[in-house]
């Protein structure tokens, strides 16, 4: 039976197996260009090339975790199958290839090719039969979780939560908030006052709060964020409210107060973000434009239909603008109504699957964010028809009009494709309560990882 072991433990047992493998790797490429007669070369290495591996070896290992740990590799393991694993390994080895070389030709010296391939070859192996033997040595870290709330809210996010076993979190129970009514998931582990008790004697590790109750002050910050007047409003929080996130306080006298605003002001963040976005768009559409070019023959010589696809989405503060996309569907996607993309959509293009893959359909929005109607980061925008019937169902989704839509956002970089709306507006909220110019840049850096694993929304 697979040991249990920490998170924390977890995973530094695979950053020292990776470090093993990584050495491993280079001193066997070494070694058998040295002893073996490779395929495609005229002679063996001398053996004074011993002596790179020196030199190669502390940029080796410098670049093995970060890699490692940028492609998700150490994160708690996602069934996705071996191939899935061996793709994004091979990624991360080929990048890490890739760097040292780089390093080495400014550095004037030269790292051997067939020493390089060889290298890739190994790791990528080694690495790939290290986490096969770690996945049945060592179990998966698991978390006792206890929910507190009843009703339909708490019993649903037991349900979500009880879909993706590889995270970690196993719902023990339940714990009744003050004034709730009926059952909740799993048996009742005591009322409110038990839970420093669950927590001490390790019944629970952690709980969660799903109190399913709304309040009217929910349904007052809704109708502020609906408009785009200067109006606000003030809280008095208690210790717990002043925890939550990035607050803006104002204060009368000794008394704190949380500012809810429906309009941002233009304060020195604003400013810099928009400057941020303005420099970066311009810069990506320079770069970006020959890829540009390359997708939009292959899109006009392979489906019907224009290569760029216009639609109407709705921005800050509910105004309505054009947003661009490379197309990625049929021309006549729509033809019966508007209906939500799904991962597997039947209307994608063969092209199309790639396009999106790679996210290079989203390249034409970068016009938008020049013009001001985007931003680089932030919730993505919907169409009219999709807003109107959120705003209806979902509570509070008409504050995530705070701010400029985004190409990418939070939502983007932690959920799934099939994320429902409304966990995309909790991390669309946490994104506008939390914002700043670093958040934005991780955000950024965190969907090239998106692309490259071909995760996320």
């Amino acid at each position: 039976m697979p040991a249990e072991i920490s998170v924390t433990g977890w995973r530094l047992l695979r950053a020292m197996a990776d470090l093993v493998c990584g050495l491993l790797a280079l001193l066997g490429a070494f070694w058998i260009r040295i002893l073996v007669p490779v395929p495609f070369t005229e002679s063996l290495l001398p053996v004074n090339r011993l002596d790179f591996v020196a030199l190669a070896l502390p940029v080796v290992m410098a670049l093995q975790v970060p890699l490692l740990y940028f492609l998700g590799f150490y994160e708690l393991p996602h069934p996705r199958g071996n191939n899935d694993r061996l793709r994004r390994l091979v990624t991360a080895v080929g990048l890490q290839g890739l760097i040292a070389v780089a390093f080495f030709f400014l550095a004037g010296e030269e790292f051997p090719r067939t020493v390089l391939i060889l290298f890739i070859a190994f790791n990528v192996v080694l690495l790939l039969l290290s986490r096969q033997l770690l996945d049945r040595l060592v179990a998966t870290p698991r978390r006792k979780v206890a929910i507190i709330g009843t009703g339909m809210k708490a019993i649903q996010l037991a349900q979500d939560i009880a879909k993706y076993p590889w995270f970690g979190v196993e719902i023990v129970g339940h714990v009744p908030a003050p004034g709730d009514l009926g059952d909740g998931p799993g048996p009742l582990l005591g009322s409110i006052d038990d839970v420093g008790t669950l927590i001490a004697s390790g019944t629970v590790q952690q709980v969660l709060i799903a109190h399913d109750q709304p309040s009217w002050q929910t349904t007052l910050v809704e109708t502020l964020a609906t408009n785009e007047a200067s109006s606000s409003l003030l809280l008095l929080p208690n210790p717990f409210e002043s925890l939550l996130g990035r607050t803006r306080f104002r204060s009368v006298h000794d008394i704190p107060l949380i500012e809810l605003s429906a309009r941002r002001e233009w304060t020195g963040h604003e400013l810099l973000k928009r400057g941020f976005d303005v420099f970066c768009s311009v810069t990506l559409l320079v770069l970006c434009s020959p890829i540009f070019l390359v997708a939009a023959i292959v899109i006009r010589a392979t489906s019907k239909g224009p290569a760029l696809y216009s639609q109407e989405r709705v921005g800050r503060y509910q105004r309505r603008f054009v947003l661009w996309k490379l197309r990625t569907m049929r021309h006549d996607a729509e033809s019966n109504g508007e209906a939500m993309a799904t991962l597997n959509d039947p209307r994608k293009t063969a092209v199309g699957n790639i396009l999106r893959a790679t996210r290079i359909d989203e390249i034409p929005q970068l016009v938008n964010v020049l013009k001001g109607d985007m931003s680089l980061v932030g919730p993505r925008p919907e169409r009219p028809g999709f807003v109107a019937e959120f705003l209806d169902e979902i509570p509070g989704y008409a504050a995530r009009f705070a701010t400029r839509p985004g190409v990418t956002g939070l939502a983007q970089v932690n959920g799934e494709y099939q994320s429902t709306a409304v966990n995309k507006l909790r991390y669309d909220l946490a994104y506008i309560s939390n914002g700043s110019l670093w958040l934005d840049v991780t955000i950024l850096i965190r969907t090239i990882r998106t692309v490259l694993t071909s995760r996320g929304v």
